[in-house]
């Protein structure tokens, strides 16, 4: 007979770190699960955002729900329709297919790093200014 593996009835715990390298320039960096248990810490943390530009790095999330990406869109949108910026790093082929089959990669910009998140926002910050 086999070992019987539990199933898990808790998602990985959702960790937050908060980087803001400039005033109007906020990095939130998130690692573990976010699901319907821990939705409730991503939408804090976008809510407390700064106006600016915001990046949300999601390299270290294993796990990103349809909610999950739902706030992520209007968190974009949010920001879109008050003058900032929002992008998402995620290096995973697994979130990038769910923003293309869900059509969130229409709203929300996906990086593959944090240094082009950070030079193409910034950069198109500098674009809207100048005009």
């Amino acid at each position: 007979m086999s070992p019987v593996t539990p199933v898990p009835t808790r998602s990985a715990p959702l960790t937050a770190r908060r980087t803001e390298y400039r005033p109007g320039l906020l990095v939130l960096t998130f690692a573990g699960e976010i699901d319907t248990l821990t939705l409730p810490i991503l939408k804090h943390e976008l809510a407390a955002s700064p106006p600016g530009t915001t990046v949300v790095d999601l390299t270290q999330v294993a796990f990103l729900g349809l909610a999950g990406a739902r706030v992520l869109a209007a968190a974009a949108e949010l920001a879109a329709a008050d003058g900032g910026r929002f992008g998402v790093v995620a290096n995973s082929r697994t979130l990038a297919r769910l923003f293309r089959i869900t059509g969130l990669a229409a709203v929300v910009p996906m990086f593959a790093s944090l240094s082009d998140a950070l030079r193409e926002l910034l950069s198109a910050g500098m674009q809207n200014a100048a005009c």
